[in-house]
């Protein structure tokens, strides 16, 4: 998981996402019709942008450094795991010692119960990285670039698991969340502090912490969610009236969250300043889970078609590059002005 640097443009994405409604002229009294944006500009991009960082912060931990010591004996050097045996000797001891705690088991389990070639082109993978000289560190790198291998094909499996993917989707990014309090805290002082020292990103990915089980975790879920998926039926991609009304009644809830409208007071002062102390005091958490609980409380329908879009209506490339903690073009152009996207990498 990184920390980029918060956006450079002004006003808050709550404010941004919410254009000015139109008036009726041919009614009687002038009456403001709610409307969200086009689907083709804040509905896809916003949702996508949103799914996409849900899976940063699932990847990008996976590829983070290791701490074997951490275990003690528990935990077999990489090299004694292979020691003399051939290819596929080195890949069926992998299988259970390249990430023997718990949650390495359960995801290798959940890939080979429901993917057993990816679960076979994974091990082939590992196995030539220990047999090479490899350590435990390097086993992890590998399997941060498989899991964008996987995933990114996969993607519209995903996206046609419905509200409960939706929701399944919100629970990792509310342990992101937790994950980032936990270990670094939410303000940006908090958050300057702690990636100044590399470190502390060391210690808080090493294999066997509490960021490696919650990518693990992650990427268990996500396998499992691709399964469910694989074969549903699809699901439509179009927003509604209802879907609209939905989303602009959640925004206009977000507004009303005490930190949000003071974002908005203080951004639209002329002399705001990003650096003032009250502003990086501002608990980003805080905000975000403001934000899960809304999209939490959407209709069943709405959260299925959400889901939907956000998987199928990425631009080309988008997810490689987010997965790798970078934002591909069409989604910074989707990013609402001064959104701190890099934070939530």
């Amino acid at each position: 998981m990184s920390f980029g640097k918060r956006g450079t443009g002004e006003g808050h994405p709550a404010r941004n996402l919410l254009p000015p409604p139109p008036v009726d002229e041919t009614a009687g009294n002038a009456t403001a019709r709610m409307k969200v944006a086009n689907a083709g500009g804040f509905d896809k991009n916003f949702i996508a942008l949103a799914v996409g960082v849900v899976f940063v912060s699932a990847s990008a931990a996976i590829a983070a450094p290791s701490v074997l010591d951490m275990f003690g004996t528990q935990v077999r050097p990489i090299e004694m795991v292979v020691a003399g045996l051939d290819r596929n000797q080195a890949k069926a001891a992998l299988a259970n010692e390249a990430f023997p705690d718990g949650e390495g088991r359960a995801l290798l389990s959940s890939l080979k119960t429901h993917f057993p070639e990816d679960h076979d082109r994974l091990l082939n993978v590992l196995a030539d990285e220990a047999m090479g000289g490899g350590d435990r560190n390097d086993l992890m790198e590998e399997l941060g670039r498989w899991s964008v291998e996987f995933v990114v094909p996969n993607l519209p499996a995903i996206g046609r698991t419905g509200a409960e993917g939706f929701d399944e989707m919100l629970n990792i990014g509310g342990g992101a969340l937790e994950l980032v309090e936990k270990t670094a805290g939410c303000t940006a002082e908090k958050l300057e502090a702690f990636v100044s020292n590399p470190a502390n990103l060391e210690n808080s990915m090493a294999y066997g912490s509490e960021g490696y089980k919650f990518s693990m975790q992650t990427s268990a879920k996500l396998v499992n969610l691709a399964a469910k998926g694989r074969n549903a039926p699809p699901v439509p991609t179009e927003f509604r009236r209802e879907d609209e009304k939905a989303v602009m009644s959640a925004f206009l809830g977000m507004m009303m969250d005490e930190q949000i409208m003071g974002l908005m007071a203080a951004s639209s002062n002329p002399e705001f300043d990003r650096s003032a102390a009250a502003f990086r005091r501002i608990d980003v958490c805080k905000i975000a889970r403001t934000v899960i609980y809304k999209m939490r409380h959407l209709p069943q329908g709405t959260k299925e078609r959400m889901l939907a879009m956000g998987t199928q209506g990425l631009p080309p490339g988008a997810m490689q590059q987010l997965m790798s903690g970078g934002v591909a073009p069409g989604m910074a152009s989707a990013a609402p002005s001064g959104f701190p996207v890099g934070m939530l990498q």
